[in-house]
């Protein structure tokens, strides 16, 4: 029993971390050396019991901050970034994505790669049907 854990436990890593590197990939710049990575957490804990935005780090933050959810089941996440007047900022992640804690870094860039001015931003996650909203301060 304990080996058939440890080789799921292995795979699920693999996994994730394949996928990690598919959404640093698709995130990349050509001409910008900034990629916002999405990684997966395995703190030896059990699944999260519920889908949340649980930090947001530093905050306000400059140049980078740490995005950190959980996810209590398997499916489709959304992360994005918007400003005040709602307008999407850059999308963070848009994967199919196990259940479990993840880390995104947002370098405070916009979906072309450019610096975003100083100022509130809010970050929203969408995931199992339930959507959360945490404001993020870029202070340069």
């Amino acid at each position: 029993m304990h080996a058939m854990r440890l080789a799921f436990t292995v795979a699920t890593l693999v996994l994730l971390t394949t996928t990690a590197v598919q959404a640093q990939i698709a995130h990349g710049y050509s001409n910008v050396f900034a990629l916002d990575t999405v990684t997966a957490v395995d703190d030896g804990r059990s699944p999260p019991l519920a889908t949340a935005l649980t930090s947001i780090y530093p905050n306000p933050f400059n140049p980078q901050t740490t995005i950190e959810f959980a996810l209590a089941e398997a499916g489709i996440v959304e992360l994005a970034v918007f400003d005040l007047r709602g307008r999407l900022i850059r999308k963070l992640d848009h994967e199919y994505r196990l259940a479990g804690r993840y880390q995104v870094t947002w370098s405070g860039q916009d979906g072309a790669g450019h610096s975003v001015p100083t100022g509130t931003y809010f970050c929203r996650l969408i995931a199992d049907g339930e959507s959360q909203t945490v404001k993020v301060t870029l202070a340069k």
